[in-house]
């Protein structure tokens, strides 16, 4: 979203009196559904961004901190009260106002604080101290992910039930889980490459009562002379035009962003192709390393599994369709 004016708090006078706020709503090019959502200085003239939000409304999580905005949740007013404090950063703070501002404009009425808390989060997160791009290994991993929540999960379930099963962005054992099914998602270079990683003793265990699936997606880099390459955020924004609610939107957007994907980040020059996907059920007998078999004392380990010996526990990826249906 963009606003006409790089500074909208520019010709909105102070107020005078402590702890009130001269607002002035949010313009139609940046707000055509006319949310109750607006631009506002205070006594100390430092930009500030209203809004209100329905009595009826509950269940929105505590904001969270920021280290140069302060968030007042005036729940006798039902309004939320963002405020610079620090002028440098006004530039960053614009275009966060304007996110929220974009986020809302189709959110039901009830779900206008929800709707901003999660937007907070999400810039929390951007705004952390040391926080980068994802590395080409990193953007691989989410890759896999969002191809198998698009091709596999929201080909099944509601938008909403095939997002609450993407677990990855969570730091979870297992990618997705769905009941007792559970998928691991990695991503290998090069048909020629048989190897994958695994990052804990515990990410291929399973008892009786659940089955456990591999979703191998292969990952090669490419060049723009490729028709067919594309970037992360390319995959990113093909699997979010799945979700039409906007609260489905601004949760897989907050899984995003807790996978550490950001769309203000550029990935343009990471291109990718995709080879072939192969599928494999995790059963007895599969080459593994499970918590029963580490003596005590022994976690966190890390190792590989070549793939060439698996061969007798690929499926196809109908099994995966047909365990999860």
């Amino acid at each position: 979203m963009k606003t006409t004016s790089d500074n909208p708090w520019e010709e909105l006078p102070r107020s005078r009196g402590r702890g009130d706020y001269n607002t002035r709503m949010v313009a139609p090019d940046v707000n055509p559904d006319a949310k109750r959502i607006y631009w506002a200085k205070g006594r100390s003239n430092h930009p500030a961004f209203l809004v209100e939000y329905d009595s009826s409304e509950t269940g929105a999580p505590e904001p969270p901190k920021f280290k140069n905005i302060s968030i007042r949740d005036i729940e006798s007013e039902r309004s939320i009260l963002l405020e610079l404090q620090d002028q440098e950063m006004k530039a960053q703070f614009l275009r966060l106002c304007l996110d929220i501002a974009d986020s809302v404009q189709k959110a039901p009425t009830v779900a206008m604080r929800k709707m901003t808390f999660m937007r907070l989060e999400k810039w929390a997160s951007f705004l952390r101290p040391g926080r980068g791009p994802l590395t080409a290994e990193q953007q691989k991993g989410l890759i896999g992910e969002l191809l198998f929540l698009k091709r596999v999960s929201a080909a099944i379930y509601e938008p909403s039930n095939a997002l609450s099963g993407w677990t990855g962005p969570e730091r979870s054992k297992r990618d997705f889980g769905y009941g007792q099914i559970f998928v691991e998602v990695k991503s290998k270079r090069g048909s020629s490459n048989s190897e994958i990683g695994i990052s804990s003793e515990e990410q291929l265990n399973t008892n009786e009562s659940e089955r456990l699936f591999l979703y191998v997606v292969e990952l090669n880099s490419a060049t723009d002379e490729d028709k067919a390459a594309f970037s992360l955020t390319d995959v990113v924004n093909d699997v979010q035009m799945l979700f039409d609610s906007p609260l489905d939107l601004a949760h897989f957007q907050e899984k995003l962003s807790d996978a550490g994907y950001f769309p203000e980040d550029d990935y343009s020059h990471t291109l990718w192709s995709e080879g072939v996907t192969e599928t494999y059920e995790v059963k007895d007998g599969f080459p593994r390393i499970v918590s029963s078999s580490c003596p005590p004392g022994v976690k966190a380990v890390t190792y590989k599994i070549d793939l060439g010996y698996c061969s007798d526990y690929e499926v196809d990826q109908s099994a995966i369709t047909q365990a999860l249906r």
